[in-house]
C-alpha cells in the first residue's frame, strides 16, 4: 500500500478529525434526546421547528427543515402516533392539511434540550457566505470521491422504514453505486 504523502496528511488528518468530532457530537446529542425525552433528534426537530410556526403542512415542514417531503411525513406520522402533533383541514382550504403541536407536544419541548440541527444551521451561518459556498461545495466533492454522493440527504438521526414481511428490500447500498477508482472500500476500512 502506498505511504501518503506528507503534504497531504495534515488536511486528511483535520478534515477526518473534524468529521469525527461532528459526527461524536451529533451521536452523543441523538442519545441524550432519546435517553431524556424518549423521542428520536429528528422528531424533535421537527416538533421544534412546527411550534416556532404552527399550521404549516408536510411540504412547509420539508422546506423549513431543508428536507424531502417522504422524510417529514414519515416523521411527522411518528409524531402524531405518539400524540405529540395533530393533523386537521385548513380552515381557509379544506383541502389542504395542517400541522399542530398538542398541549403534551408543548410541554415536552418545555423539557427538551436545544435540538443539534440549530447549533449547526447557526453555527454554519455564523460563516462568510464564500466559505458557506466552499464548504458545501467541498462536502459536497467529497462525498461524490468517497462513493458516497448517492446517499440520500434524509434527515438527521431518521431511521429507516422496516419492510414488510414477505416483500422484497432492494439492494440500496451506495457503495455499490461507487464511481470507479483506485480505492478499495475493503482496504479503506482498516485505515480509519
Amino acid at each position: 500500500m502506498p505511504k501518503p504523502t506528507s503534504k497531504r496528511q495534515p488536511d486528511v488528518s483535520r478534515a477526518l478529525n473534524a468529521l469525527r468530532r461532528m459526527v461524536r457530537g451529533l451521536r452523543s446529542a441523538a442519545e441524550a434526546i432519546e435517553r431524556d425525552v424518549r423521542i428520536s433528534a429528528a422528531q424533535l426537530f421537527v416538533l421544534s421547528e412546527l411550534a416556532q410556526v404552527p399550521d404549516q403542512s408536510v411540504k412547509d415542514l420539508a422546506a423549513v427543515t431543508m428536507t424531502t417531503h417522504s422524510t417529514v411525513s414519515q416523521v411527522v406520522s411518528q409524531l402524531i402516533a405518539k400524540g405529540l402533533v395533530t393533523r386537521t383541514a385548513d380552515a381557509s382550504d379544506a383541502r389542504r392539511a395542517v400541522l399542530r403541536v398538542t398541549r403534551h407536544g408543548t410541554n415536552l419541548l418545555r423539557k427538551s434540550p436545544r435540538v443539534i440541527q440549530e447549533d449547526l444551521i447557526a453555527g454554519f451561518s455564523s460563516l462568510r457566505p464564500s466559505e458557506r459556498r466552499s464548504l458545501a461545495t467541498g462536502l459536497e466533492k467529497w462525498l461524490h470521491a468517497s462513493g458516497l454522493g448517492a446517499v440520500p440527504p434524509t434527515m438527521l438521526f431518521v431511521k429507516p422504514l422496516l419492510t414488510k414481511p414477505g416483500s422484497r428490500a432492494r439492494n440500496k447500498n451506495p457503495r455499490s453505486e461507487r464511481a470507479p477508482s483506485g480505492n478499495n472500500p475493503s482496504k479503506a476500512a482498516g485505515r480509519k
